[in-house]
């Protein structure tokens, strides 16, 4: 990875701050071909969640990762927020992604936080949050109806 302007004048930033900035810049356009940089992010005994899976380990991350890539024809993160102390980092995000069974290919947008916990300038715990409707089920072509529904209801 080649470091970035910002990456090259990250001499004032805390070791939360700058890895930050890599993790922003790993998970701009996620795929594939940028796996070693996501990657060089995580300690050995990484712990990962989001609102499907739960996995510990780096090589048990790295194939959820890969296998997650297989499936998708784009997927990409502009960051929003950050917020770090010494050890910790909160980002908001969008997440846009391109599935060819999900609503015809077309990009959906979802919104979510990332909270990171960091030891010697890598990630060990990592935990995503996000609306898993909106990613999936409310595409789907029965349960989406019947979702949306639910949602028009609620609204009344």
């Amino acid at each position: 990875m080649t470091p970035t302007p910002e990456l090259k004048s990250a001499q004032n930033l805390t070791s939360a701050d700058y890895l930050a900035q890599r993790v922003k810049e790993a998970y701009q356009a996620l795929g594939s071909e940028n796996i070693a940089d996501v990657e060089s992010l995580y300690t050995t005994d990484i712990y990962f969640e989001d609102p499907s899976h739960a996995i510990q380990g780096k090589p048990s991350l790295m194939r959820y990762f890969s296998n997650q890539f297989k499936n998708l024809d784009k997927c990409s993160f502009k960051f929003h927020s950050t917020i770090t102390n010494e050890t910790d980092i909160f980002m908001t995000w969008t997440m846009f992604v391109n599935h060819s069974k999900l609503r015809g290919g077309e990009t959906i947008r979802v919104e979510g936080t990332s909270y990171l916990r960091t030891r010697n300038g890598k990630i060990y715990y990592h935990r995503d949050y996000f609306d898993m409707g909106a990613m999936l089920y409310e595409h789907l072509p029965l349960i989406g109806r019947i979702i949306q529904r639910i949602k028009q209801r609620l609204g009344q």
